[in-house]
């Protein structure tokens, strides 16, 4: 039993304090600054897709943003589609910092898709997240999908310890092979 209380104790400590260090973030939040319909599938830090406002509300911008307490490098993959008829220019989307967005969409024809990864340094106080806008929420939504939301890239493989010995193994195996199979020379 004091095992038991000892173990809780000692994970809800851990969790007081990871709630108050430095590198704790605030949750992300979703909005839509005007009256449109905007929404968003998934969240950090699994990857998520915001969806424009398309209910002719006109204009109006979806935000997914977060306020962090420490300073970061961060780096996001990024893809982008317009469902609208006319241009991409009608539903841009990128990344906010402090209320100043940095377009990472392209504006050209109907249905133009785009994509990228992008790197940012975020410090502390700033709000940082993404957007989709919209001018005039009709003719069909922009969306952004963000693949792998603010994770850093996964370190490159590191072969197993097991692997080259195996390989030489087998190539030591297959030389004593053809050694045998070759006439000897007298």
């Amino acid at each position: 039993m004091q095992k038991t209380f000892r173990a809780a104790a000692l994970s809800l400590g851990a969790f007081a304090l990871a709630g108050f260090s430095p590198g704790a973030q605030a949750a992300w939040t979703f909005y839509n600054d005007a009256a449109g319909d905007g929404s968003i599938v998934g969240s950090f830090p699994a990857g998520f897709t915001i969806t424009g406002s398309d209910n002719g509300s006109g204009d109006d911008t979806s935000f997914y943003v977060q306020t962090f307490t420490a300073g970061e490098t961060l780096t996001f993959t990024w893809q982008y589609a317009s469902l609208d008829t006319e241009s991409t220019a009608f539903d841009t989307a990128g990344f906010v910092v402090d209320n100043v967005e940095t377009q990472l969409s392209v504006n050209g024809p109907a249905h133009t898709p785009s994509s990228g990864t992008w790197t940012v340094t975020v410090n502390a106080g700033d709000t940082f997240g993404f957007y989709v806008h919209s001018i005039d929420s009709l003719g069909g939504a922009g969306l952004l999908a963000v693949d792998e939301a603010l994770a850093p890239p996964p370190p490159p493989a590191i072969p197993e310890p097991q692997a080259p010995a195996l390989m030489l193994a087998g190539l030591a195996a297959l030389f004593a092979a053809a050694r045998a199979r070759s006439p000897r020379r007298e």
